[in-house]
């Protein structure tokens, strides 16, 4: 079964018992209403209802069943939750047994009780002594209702027998009525009436009402002769009519006359008539007595159905009572249980790294809280672990970035851990001192046997005297080249600013650096000497002039003039001589040594030196990876690129930004340099590779003079193409594959 599927299923399982309590109490308060509110009736609808009461019972009985089913279903799942180790199946099993505890007992007790007093209810009902009321009750409203009617019978005689001793009534009737009024109001009856038969038979005489006197609202109908003619021949009977008002008593008794010799005898010529009224409540009460006397009677046959019925019903209400506690366990616990247990599973995906899952919240009790709590830690671990991944990645990025410029940049770097072991050797590194990086990473600079290393610890073993300071050494590599280093240590600090994280050693091969210095301060000095020996020059001419002019004007003072000059002029070319001779001895001009050469790390290198020297310029080196090496004369190339670099150091006076891009365009590598300095205004743009032109007050016009005159010896040429940015733009293009012969010629050695 899917997971999608389960909180459906939960949902039936926890409707379907919900479905049978509903349906138990209905049945059971349909049951209660029926037997409480139905009113005494007939002995079949009363017959018809309590088995209605026992079909319902019997229906209890089956939900009952079923409840029981349900909570031994539960009960064995419960059991088997536990045993098999599921989540909160031990909470629940507590919880289920203390409420069952609570439950259990009172309600069993309270069962037993009402079970007891239930028999002891009904043994009374159906005890002998209320039978015998009950019997009793109907025996007397009997006999009450047969003697009245009697009464009615005897008091009919004696008014039929006092009529006979007055005969002479019957001819008067003012008389007749006013006996008849008075006999009715002696006997408080309803009414008197007198009838007399006309014929010899009395099977064919015909009764006529000759007096009556009556004292209900209604009038007294006329009695069919039949009845008359039935009761004078039993000597008097009494006739019951019914009305709305109750039952009225007709008693008809036969008038006596004395016959001719004075006996008595029976009179077949009238009939008194006596009525009595019976109220209407009193016969509601006879019948109620007669009812509920044959409703016992029905009961006692559903004695023992009955007892059992109100004794299921009370073990229904129990089971319901347990059946509920154990229920509402079941829902308290589920209502506790589930939440923790899918904060639990929750918890489980966060461990596993799942740092997405959501637990759902319903409610707005202390469990809402809690999972809206867990919610919110997992959202933010989400966002934490999102930022460190993201700063990681960036971590990462920089990492890379910092390792791509640790291996293209022209400085060596060396990083040693706090452990002492080599941890980083960058390209420039190998290759500045020949030394394989296999060879030296994860070793110690004590294990490693080189030159360079050698130095490194001599300077590491000075301490801090050193650290952060720049140290130049000279030392012959493995091939047998001697070349000078320059070096520098710092020694690193971990985060809280305690130092012993590690060393860093940065240096670089200033060889050739010092080889374009040293020619830099040469050509310098050959522009000093030509100035100074311009000065002596302008004396000479003024006394060689001065002579010429006194020779010509054959002057007195000739000699002496004469002697003046000439030492003047032997003085002067004295200077002169010992001036070309401290030049000629200090320096001589560079050879030529074209070789191969790579541009763009040339130009790492010249940048690190400018950005170590002006830390308020910053230099941006623009290169892609596949620059083709050029066959050029490095030191010449260096003394470009230097005299440029110098140019616009001075033309930003400490402070700007120097731009550098290199590009490969067809059969050439251009090189593209800016600065952001004020620029060359546009009037002087044509003269600026004259020699001896400067827009600077104590310049010497020589710099980009020299520049052009060296690209020009190695066939590349330079432009000026106007503003940059901020700035002066140049325009560097070296062809490819071509290696001029001024380049074989240029920087001879002069003698």
């Amino acid at each position: 079964m899917t997971s999608k599927n389960t909180p459906e299923l939960r949902k039936r399982l926890l409707r379907s018992p919900l479905v049978l309590i509903s349906a138990f109490l209905v049945m059971t308060l349909l049951t209660t209403f029926l037997e409480m509110r139905t009113p005494p009736a007939h002995y079949s609808s009363r017959l018809i209802s309590h088995l209605i009461v026992i079909f319902l019972f019997n229906i209890d009985l089956i939900l009952a069943i079923s409840l029981i089913l349900v909570l031994l279903r539960n009960i064995v799942k419960l059991y088997w939750d536990r045993r098999t180790g599921v989540f909160g199946s031990g909470f629940k099993s507590r919880l289920i047994g203390a409420f069952l505890l609570m439950v259990l007992i009172p309600s069993v007790l309270l069962f037993i009780v009402a079970s007891g007093f239930l028999n002891n209810s009904v043994q009374r009902w159906f005890s002998f002594p209320i039978t015998d009321s009950l019997h009793s009750s109907l025996e007397v409203a009997r006999g009450y209702y047969n003697q009245t009617k009697e009464n009615t019978v005897l008091i009919a005689r004696e008014i039929s027998d006092e009529m006979s001793v007055r005969p002479g009534m019957v001819g008067h009737p003012d008389a007749l009525k006013d006996f008849l009024t008075l006999k009715r109001k002696e006997y408080d009856l309803a009414g008197v009436e007198l009838y007399v038969l006309h014929g010899d038979r009395t099977t064919a005489a015909v009764p006529v009402r000759i007096a009556q006197v009556n004292s209900l609202n209604v009038r007294l109908l006329d009695l069919p002769r039949d009845q008359i003619t039935r009761a004078l021949k039993k000597g008097g009977d009494a006739f019951v009519y019914s009305t709305g008002l109750g039952d009225l008593i007709r008693a008809v008794v036969p008038v006596a006359y004395p016959g001719p010799r004075g006996k008595r005898a029976m009179s077949r010529q009238g009939a008194v008539v006596v009525n009595y009224f019976v109220p209407g409540r009193f016969l509601e009460k006879m019948g109620n007595i007669t009812h509920a006397f044959r409703d016992y009677q029905a009961l006692q046959k559903f004695k023992n159905p009955i007892r059992e019925s109100y004794l299921l019903l009370f073990l229904m209400i129990t089971l319901i009572i347990i059946f509920g506690a154990v229920w509402f366990g079941i829902y308290l616990a589920r209502k506790i249980t589930e939440p923790i247990g899918a904060l639990e599973k929750a918890t489980e995906e966060v461990a596993r790294g799942n740092l997405s899952v959501r637990v759902p919240e319903s409610g707005q009790d202390e469990f809402a809280l809690l999972i809206r709590s867990f919610n919110q830690m997992t959202e933010d671990l989400a966002d934490s672990n999102r930022t460190l991944q993201e700063a990681n990645s960036e971590m990462a990025r920089r990492r890379e970035y910092t390792e791509t410029i640790l291996e293209h940049i022209g400085t060596g770097v060396i990083s040693i851990d706090r452990e002492g072991v080599i941890s980083t050797v960058n390209r420039s590194a190998e290759d500045l001192l020949s030394l394989p990086r296999h060879l030296a990473l994860g070793k110690t600079l004590e294990e490693i046997h080189h030159p360079a290393v050698s130095v490194f610890r001599e300077i590491l073993a000075r301490g801090k005297e050193l650290d952060g300071q720049e140290v130049e050494s000279s030392f012959a590599l493995p091939e047998g080249q001697v070349k000078t280093f320059r070096i520098r240590t710092n020694r690193l600090s971990d985060p809280g600013g305690i130092p012993g994280a590690g060393v860093v050693i940065v240096f670089d091969d200033i060889t050739a650096l010092l080889t374009a210095q040293k020619a830099q301060t040469w050509r310098e000095v050959a522009q000093r000497v030509a100035h100074e020996i311009k000065n002596p020059l302008t004396p000479i001419q003024l006394s060689a002039q001065r002579l010429q002019k006194k020779f010509l004007e054959r002057s007195e003072d000739f000699p002496r003039v004469f002697q003046e000059a000439i030492q003047t002029i032997v003085d002067e070319v004295q200077s002169m001589k010992h001036l070309v001779d401290e030049f000629s001895s200090f320096a001589r001009i560079p050879g030529s040594n074209p070789q191969e050469l790579d541009i763009v790390s040339l130009l790492s290198d010249i940048s690190w030196l400018y950005r170590s020297a002006h830390k308020d310029i910053e230099i941006v080196l623009d290169a892609p990876q596949d620059v083709p090496l050029l066959v050029l004369d490095k030191n010449a190339i260096r003394r470009v690129f230097v005299n440029l670099f110098d140019n616009s150091v001075n033309a930003m006076e400490e402070k700007g930004r120097i731009d550098i891009s290199v590009q490969v365009v067809q059969d050439a590598v251009t090189v593209y340099f800016g600065d952001s300095g004020p620029g060359i205004p546009q009037e002087y743009q044509d003269r600026i590779f004259l020699p001896h032109f400067s827009t600077k007050h104590q310049g010497m016009g020589l710099g980009l003079a020299i520049v052009h005159r060296i690209l020009e010896e190695h066939g590349a040429t330079i432009s000026y193409l106007g503003q940059s940015p901020g700035g002066a733009l140049f325009s560097l293009v070296f062809p490819l594959h071509r290696v001029p012969d001024s380049v074989r010629e240029a920087f001879r050695e002069v003698p």
